[in-house]
């Protein structure tokens, strides 16, 4: 017997599956609350109720723990990450017109020194590594991770690798270099990869360290493995350097999940959680791998993942209303927070408060809203005066109405980026308090959803006009916005996969949304859209909503046995891949350069520079899928060759990309 236990630790639930990888079974499941301030509560909980389905003597088989999660996923969506220290090497100040890359740097660190290559790997100025001690004495006191990018570091990654060496002697803070994370140009792309993937190192080690802790405590005798964004696995080693590859874990296993689950070749599966709705499409039988890297939230990235659309569209999605909305329109998401119902059934105290705010004629926007510190050891030195000021006033984990910490919009503001910084949790209306109003789910404290609701459809819009007549009215507003605003995104994500680009041909997103989700009949003409794929729904609230998304959307909605534990399930039958990709371009004097992980090696004609980058390829490729646990190792080599056609015997050499997968099972079954 060959047990595998399978875990993934959503932003709501944790769910675990012990899988024998000899009979192809499922022989146990567990599913529990997902403990965000301390997620190994969570994790342990849902082990245990797995382990103890099955006997003693069998637990001792479990040879191997594999964990997919959403935490990085929801760590970028929501902004909530270490503070990042970033070197930009070679760049001039334009790149700081860059508002994406200012953004992601919001609670940082951005300081230019000169440096860099060319696209041909030849330095174009000399390094000043004494430049990178004014960033140390600056920043130090402030950032958590340091994150460097090189101009043109994927054709030589030099200057990138000797500020790490330099940085190393000096301080002990993690490191990130954007070469390690991508074979791809663009420097600003690359830059905000880079970030993305520093401000997780603390996240992920943590959770490694917890679930390490956990199978010690279990006396198991197990591997452990992580998922990666394209459903494959990696050592905690590898998770640790590159944590980013663990972001779309969640989704990318549940994608494999499905798949194994229902065996269906083409379809579209769609995991909506707590605090994501994540949409993947299966081709030919195997998840699509996405050509231009992960889509996470607001940023686009250069992380190889699986075809993953995610949206801050979930079960927990904050319940707010627009400015300045002269109507009823709801926003639901992309913040996570806890549901009203869940905060009042662990703190009664919030229960108390919304008794009390219930009772007033007119609601405020900040009714029905409540914070509290999630550390109470928490030291934050280096925040500003009204930030401090702001969290000073919470002085325990107990929860509090926002309108008493936030009595004016300065204060209201400083909480909001407390939020942000990871150092406050929120609890307010969601759909998931809205499902407790109408019946659809009960799982928590009932009272407190429909409390929320009441006091949310107290509220007045632009008009003048109160949001809803009932708390039943305004919580069917509620998950009709979330079938909507589900069923749109199945849709973009649909034409986005065709020849349609859906976010660039956008002629008027709002119009659309109505024409095709409200379907307002029309006499001489009706804008309608039809997926031919049927959807495979999984995740625990699926069957509460899916059946009328997929009904909407007039395809068929799949909800295979197993559906709510699909992302555990997916864990659990994955398997090692590493992928290397080595480029080679040609010099001026004719000459060709196989761009490496070190300085680029220079060859006299192209068969010799081709056979050499496949060596080296194939070699790394099995090396990194063998660190990583695999046996039964096979590895494949494709060449993409970028030439300009002249004739049937001569073409003009751009480029070739090698490509070395290797790819191998955990176990001799």
């Amino acid at each position: 017997m060959s047990l595998i236990l399978g875990l993934d630790a959503g932003g709501t639930y944790t769910d675990s599956v012990i899988f024998d990888s000899k009979t192809q079974k499922i022989i146990s499941e567990g599913k529990s609350l997902t403990t965000n301030f301390d997620l190994s509560i969570g994790i342990k909980k849902s082990m245990d109720i797995s382990l103890n389905k099955i006997p003693i003597k069998n637990q001792k088989q479990i040879k191997l723990i594999v964990v997919s999660s959403t935490l990085a996923t929801n760590s970028v969506i929501n902004s909530t990450g270490c503070r990042v220290g970033l070197i930009l090497v070679g760049f001039d100040q334009s790149i700081l017109k860059n508002q994406k890359l200012l953004n992601v740097c919001k609670n940082g660190e951005i300081f230019l020194t000169p440096g860099g290559h060319n696209a041909d790997g030849i330095e174009i100025e000399k390094l000043k590594l004494y430049e990178i001690d004014k960033f140390l004495k600056r920043n130090l006191d402030k950032i958590e991770s340091i994150a460097i990018t090189s101009q043109f570091s994927t054709r030589n990654p030099d200057h990138e690798n000797r500020i790490k060496e330099y940085i190393r002697k000096k301080v002990q803070l993690p490191i990130t270099c954007s070469h390690d994370l991508t074979f791809n140009l663009n420097g600003p792309k690359r830059a905000i990869t880079c970030v993305l993937n520093a401000s997780l190192t603390n996240i992920i080690d943590g959770l490694l360290i917890d679930i390490e802790k956990i199978i010690f405590e279990n006396n198991l005798k197990s591997k452990l493995m992580i998922v990666k964004g394209d459903g494959s696995l990696i050592n905690p080693i590898t998770a640790r350097l590159k944590p980013i590859d663990t972001t779309m874990s969640g989704p990318a296993a549940s994608s494999v999940g499905a798949v194994w689950l229902t065996n269906k070749k083409n379809a579209i599966v769609v995991d909506i959680g707590g605090t994501t709705t994540d949409i993947s499409l299966i081709k030919s039988g195997f998840p699509s791998i996405s050509k231009k890297g992960a889509e996470i939230g607001k940023w686009e990235t250069m992380v190889e993942s699986l075809s993953i659309k995610t949206t801050g569209l979930g079960g927990d999605s904050e319940v707010s209303l627009p400015q300045n909305n002269l109507s009823n329109n709801l926003n639901i998401g992309p913040k996570r927070i806890i549901p009203l119902s869940l905060g009042a059934k662990n703190e009664p105290l919030i229960l108390e408060f919304l008794q009390k705010q219930s009772a007033y004629p007119i609601s405020s926007k900040t009714d029905g809203v409540f914070v509290w510190k999630k550390h109470l050891n928490d030291n934050p030195n280096w925040l500003s005066k009204i930030e401090m000021v702001a969290y000073k006033n919470l002085n325990n984990k107990k929860p509090i109405p926002i309108s008493d910490a936030a009595p004016n919009q300065s204060l209201l503001g400083a909480y909001k980026r407390l939020i942000n910084y990871n150092l406050v949790e929120i609890s307010g209306f969601t759909p998931t308090d809205a499902a407790h109003v109408l019946k659809i789910f009960n799982g928590f404290c009932t009272e407190a959803a429909e409390l929320g609701a009441l006091i949310f459809s107290k509220q007045k819009n632009a008009s003048g006009n109160f949001i809803a007549q009932t708390k039943e009215e305004f919580s069917e507003v509620v998950i009709k916005s979330l079938i909507n605003e589900s069923a749109f995104s199945i849709c973009d994500f649909a034409l986005s996969n065709e020849t349609i680009n859906f976010k660039e041909n956008r002629l008027n997103e709002n119009f659309l949304l109505q024409e095709i989700l409200f379907g307002e009949k029309r006499k001489l003409a009706q804008i309608d859209l039809k997926i031919n794929l049927p959807i495979i729904s999984i995740g625990a609230s699926a069957p509460y909503y899916y059946p009328k998304i997929a009904s909407k959307l007039k395809t068929k909605n799949i909800i295979p046995e197993n559906f709510s534990v699909a992302g555990a399930v997916g864990a659990a039958v994955g398997s090692i891949k590493q992928t290397v990709k080595i480029l080679i371009t040609q010099s001026e004097n004719d000459k060709f350069r196989v761009h490496f992980s070190s300085k680029p090696k220079i060859y006299n004609n192209l068969s010799d520079a081709v056979d050499k980058a496949k060596i080296i390829s194939k070699e790394l490729a099995y090396k990194r899928c063998y660190s990583n646990g695999a046996n039964k190792i096979f590895t494949k080599i494709n060449i993409i060759k970028n030439e300009i056609i002249l004739s049937k015997n001569k073409n003009i050499f751009l480029e070739y990309i090698i490509i070395a997968t290797a790819q191998g099972k955990l176990f001799d079954n």
